[in-house]
């Protein structure tokens, strides 16, 4: 007898049990992560509007290639090696990518590749996973390019002999991941994103993340131009916060694509915010930045924060009223692109991450907040399904 699998809206997941049917996977690891990970790939994919045909290539995938690199099923003991970017340990998070003048949105996840021998003496910092993946998705996925993956692979790196030494410097509650990689599940293709922890290689060589960072993305210069100027800019900004205490940079990233004029660098910042005034600095860098990008996103920085927490985001009183609790902080990410001589500037763009605490204690009180959000922004189709389409994935 065939069972269909239908989520709690009544939706049927034909496309997963299709591959459930065509894998008949003997691994016992396989079959764990696919049962826990495999159906809310799946949901994500249905309840987001891919087709049929989209879902079925993306699920195929997804079972080749990322479920063998997510390691053995857990024992549940000390043998275990936990990944440390996620608050359980796991080595996998989805996202949804939603864009307001995008139609649909685009299914993402993050995830720690790891082997066998991650954690033990063969490989302590689980530095060799991610690059096995990648080079041998490489060979069959077209658009996939690891020069730069490999570029800073090389300038984070930590010897095996060191390792022990450099994570019993490393500050209680700091990850000690080295390596996560990204997927964009878009128009059919995949978009792998690499990220890496400077932390280790700063500890090791007595210096500073931005050190190891900057000196990484100047490497990157070449015929497209050069990211000088752009590093220039946010390392005044750091330098001129410069304190345990101030924005610290934690994680660089690339997109695994040919290099190109528009090929990105991405600076992931965690830096003090209790006011809009401290997030709106931090963004724009000071005013230092400009332009109709960055005032386009203030404005929606302002309104969010307004609608987030209560305030009357036109009173000029509220971008320094306090309503985050003493050490709080949020993500900036800068993404810069190279420019040539004969351009003005830098070519930065900005994302701020605000951490789902933010949100509310329950995913009840966060889907709320969204949901309301696009209903007073004119996306009432994705404010009424948006909770559900959650709760499906649970």
């Amino acid at each position: 007898m065939t069972v269909t699998t239908t989520i709690p809206n009544g939706t049927a997941l034909h496309a997963f049990d299709q591959v459930s049917w065509e894998i008949q996977s003997q691994d016992d690891s396989r079959i764990f992560w696919w049962e826990l990970l495999g159906q809310p790939l799946a949901t994500l994919l249905s309840t987001s509007q891919y087709t049929e045909k989209e879902q079925l290539y993306y699920l195929r995938w997804f079972h080749q290639w990322v479920l063998g690199s997510l390691g053995p099923r857990p024992a549940g003991d000390d043998s275990d090696y936990r990944a440390t970017f996620t608050y359980d340990g796991s080595p996998l998070e989805y996202s949804l990518n939603w864009k307001e003048k995008k139609a649909g949105q685009t299914v993402r996840f993050t995830t720690e590749p790891r082997a066998p021998e991650a954690g033990t003496a063969a490989d302590p910092l689980n530095q060799r996973a991610s690059k096995a993946l990648l080079t041998a998705m490489a060979e069959k996925i077209s658009g996939i390019d690891l020069t730069r993956f490999n570029l800073f692979l090389s300038e984070t790196h930590v010897p095996d002999e060191d390792a022990e030494e450099v994570v019993s410097k490393l500050p209680p509650g700091h990850p000690k991941a080295r390596v996560l990689v990204a997927y964009d599940m878009e128009q059919g293709a995949v978009v792998a994103k690499a990220y890496f922890n400077p932390e280790l290689r700063a500890i090791l060589k007595g210096t500073s993340t931005k050190q190891v960072v900057f000196d990484a993305i100047r490497k990157c210069n070449g015929s497209y131009g050069s990211y000088d100027a752009a590093v220039g800019v946010l390392s005044a900004y750091l330098d001129a916060h410069n304190s345990p205490a101030g924005p610290q940079i934690f994680l660089l990233s690339n997109d695994c694509v040919a290099d190109s004029p528009a090929s990105r660098v991405k600076v992931y910042v965690s830096a003090p915010v209790t006011t809009l005034a401290e997030a709106v600095d931090a963004f724009h860098l000071g005013g230092v930045l400009s332009g109709p990008t960055i005032e386009g996103s203030l404005k929606a920085i302002r309104s969010f924060w307004g609608h987030l927490f209560g305030v009357d985001s036109l009173d000029s009183n509220v971008e320094n009223k306090e309503v985050l609790p003493a050490g709080s902080r949020c993500v900036f990410v800068y993404e810069m692109r190279p420019t040539t001589a004969s351009q003005d500037g830098t070519d930065i763009e900005v994302k701020m991450h605000m951490p789902g605490a933010w949100f509310g204690p329950t995913d009840t009180r966060a889907c709320e907040v969204l949901s309301t959000w696009f209903e007073k922004h004119g996306h009432s189709d994705l404010a009424a399904r948006y909770q559900p389409d959650l709760a499906a994935t649970l």
